[in-house]
């Protein structure tokens, strides 16, 4: 009885990594089931939500483009990004009107200079991939280094922790008298209580849980960049970059599973450094192991439709968006 006691106390004491965020856990999407393939592709709809000038009347609906974010991890070593406009909502390869193609997005992130282009691509890896690596870029772009977890561990309550985990490994029912979380010496015993009602991770001085738009949120402050995370969940709900000539925001909102297994936010709201807003809306998300063509493969097809189209049509109608490459 003493052992399952014990086993649950380290159980609960584990299970406080989960009560206590942590930067590198809050960018890692841990809410997130992991990605189950190789291949992932985004469809979109997307609509410049600012004001017109000279609208007809307010209700007037703002013209759609549509758009294929696609993020493959074929290659180990990189993720690599395929962006397709398309001209009408069923995406067909005779209505793709603009493509890029990024051989390794992180470095494409680490390069770009414009703000709200940087941060919705790191947005973007973090929320379909579960890679923190974009966010984490960027960040120092601004100044700015995350905590890692290891930097904060509480040593002596991993310390006992282990020894506790060997302790059930080599002991197999031989008694309770030399365990770890049981020592003779009622010093030592008020030391190990001590330990399990710490945090397993040194409280970070830049999170703190806030009320804002009607609900707590863990607010983690990385100076010019400012990130809020549902409280429960841990979901990104908002990004704010703050610069004295500018502000970009990019919002979060109605995470549902599009495949079953990996979430995603329905919608996005971005703001850019020239206060135009958009609204991207989410049509699917897929999740897969790749035995088509290779993305740089699909890249030379969609510009061999995009030179077709424009042929035939005589111009090109290239939409641009301050936040796609």
């Amino acid at each position: 009885m003493k052992k399952i006691i014990a086993l649950s106390l380290v159980c609960m004491s584990l299970a406080c990594l989960a009560a206590v965020p942590t930067e590198e856990g809050l960018l890692k999407n841990l809410n997130n089931a992991e990605v189950q393939g190789n291949l992932i592709t985004i469809k979109t709809m997307i609509q410049n939500t600012s004001p017109s000038i000279g609208s007809v009347s307010e209700s007037e609906q703002p013209k759609a483009d549509y758009y294929k974010l696609i993020l493959s991890f074929e290659n180990p070593n990189q993720i690599s990004f395929l962006q397709i406009g398309y001209s009408n909502a069923q995406m067909q390869n005779s209505q793709i009107r603009d493509v890029k193609y990024i051989p390794d997005f992180l470095s494409a992130i680490k390069k770009e200079k414009t703000p709200e282009k940087g941060l919705f691509n790191a947005a973007l890896m973090m929320l379909s991939s579960n890679h923190s690596q974009g966010v984490e870029a960027f960040l120092e772009k601004s100044g700015t280094k995350i905590v890692r977890n290891k930097d904060i561990l509480n040593e002596e309550k991993m310390k006992l922790l282990r020894s506790y985990r060997t302790y059930l490994a080599s002991n197999k029912g031989k008694g309770d008298s030399n365990s770890p979380l049981n020592p003779t010496d009622l010093t030592n015993k008020t030391k190990v209580l001590e330990l399990f009602r710490a945090n397993t991770f040194i409280r970070s001085k830049n999170i703190e849980l806030v009320k804002a738009d009607n609900e707590f949120m863990w607010l983690v402050d990385w100076k010019s960049v400012k990130g809020y995370f549902t409280n429960e969940e841990r979901r990104l709900r908002k990004f704010e970059y703050t610069t004295p000539e500018s502000i970009v925001k990019l919002e979060a909102q109605d995470y549902i599973l599009f495949n079953g297994i990996n979430e995603f936010p329905k919608y996005i709201h971005l703001r850019d450094s020239k206060n135009q807003t958009t609204k991207i809306q989410v049509l699917s998300v897929e999740t897969k192991i790749n035995h088509d063509k290779k993305l740089a493969e699909r890249f030379e097809e969609a510009q061999k439709s995009i030179a077709s189209t424009t042929s035939a049509s005589g111009n090109s109608t290239e939409t641009n968006y301050s936040f796609l490459f």
